[in-house]
This record gives C-alpha cells, sequence and structure tokens, in this order.
C-alpha cells in the first residue's frame, strides 16, 4: 500500500512542480508527448499526470503485488522518484539564481 500512496503523491508533486517550472521559465518538458499536451492546454497535462498511475494502482488492486503488476509498480516509484529529485535540482539552481 504504501508505494501507492508515494505514487500519487509523487505523481502530483511532479505535475505541480512541473507546471510552476514551465510556467517561470526556467524548465521545459523533456517529453515531446507531454509537451504537445501542455501546448494542448494544462487541463489535459494534469488528467493524463493523474489518471495514467491511477490505471497502474487499477492493476494493482486487481492483482496486488503479483508478478509484472508489482514490478511495474515499483519501476514506476522509481521513476517518479529520479524524476522529483531531478525538480530539486532545478528548484535548487532557480533559488540560488533568484537571490
Amino acid at each position: 500500500m504504501k508505494p501507492c500512496i508515494f505514487l500519487i503523491a509523487a505523481c502530483l508533486m511532479d505535475a505541480v512542480l512541473t507546471h510552476f517550472g514551465i510556467s517561470s521559465g526556467f524548465i521545459e518538458e523533456g517529453n515531446p508527448m507531454m509537451r504537445e499536451v501542455i501546448a494542448t492546454g494544462w487541463t489535459y497535462f494534469y488528467l493524463i499526470k493523474i489518471l495514467l498511475p491511477l490505471v497502474l494502482l487499477g492493476l494493482f488492486y486487481l492483482r496486488p503485488f503479483k508478478g509484472r503488476i508489482r514490478t511495474l509498480l515499483i519501476s514506476t516509484c522509481i521513476l517518479y522518484l529520479s524524476v522529483l529529485a531531478y525538480h530539486m535540482v532545478w528548484i535548487v539552481l532557480y533559488l540560488n539564481t533568484s537571490t
């Protein structure tokens, strides 16, 4: 259950920090598909960022921690952890250049 809670929290933090970073002009979206979604509108961006992890969590509840579903869930958590670490790097750089 802890990976599920982490995944939802990480997804929301990633979406908010990405929105802030792009809106402030400090970062650009690295994923070309998400870049197109952002060009369409932030609402779609947030929908995708929230719905995709919810689908994975739905799979988790159908087959809790078995085989590929467990591997997908843990891999996604690790991926989001690295994305959040990247966000922390640009936030620190942003704060250092703002002063």
